[in-house]
């Protein structure tokens, strides 16, 4: 989907991995949505001039981001919170057009309403990828590719 590498910040030597695959080159953009270690972790992976935007803390608790990482690797810090709301119905708008044109293709787990149980616990459980959405009885399959 678009990513040189992929890992799962939950196993023990994810960095590491990362470091590995990338060889020469250095991360330049990090999304983090986790906070707490694996969001300090990920910032350490970036490069000179990288960019950190920060959008959650799962972890419980925010990435720590000093001035000093900051102003000595020219980072750009980012977070996504109350002062983008604003914009937010421009944001939107943009994304449904880019999915109306077929240009943005969302990934979708469906799961019949019957099993909303089944779906919330994958959701706990990480074990989803996109977005989850549940389908009432009686709606077509042709509208939920991939339903189960």
């Amino acid at each position: 989907m678009g990513a040189d590498v992929a890992v799962d910040y939950r196993e023990s030597g994810w960095a590491d991995r990362v470091r590995e695959r990338l060889g020469d080159r250095e991360v330049s953009v990090v999304l983090d949505g986790v906070g707490g270690e694996a969001g300090r972790a990920a910032m350490e992976l970036l490069g000179i001039g990288g960019r950190h935007i920060l959008f959650g803390w799962s972890a419980g608790q925010p990435t720590d981001v000093t001035t000093a990482d900051i102003m000595g690797r020219g980072l750009t810090v980012a977070a996504i919170g109350p002062r983008l709301l604003p914009r937010l119905r421009e944001l939107a708008t943009c994304a449904l057009d880019e999915a109306a044109s077929g240009r943005l293709v969302p990934v979708v787990q469906y799961f019949p309403l019957e099993r909303a149980a089944d779906a919330h616990a994958a959701v706990e459980a990480r074990a989803t990828v996109g977005k989850v959405v549940l389908v009432p009885p009686g709606v077509r399959d042709s509208w939920s590719p991939g339903a189960r």
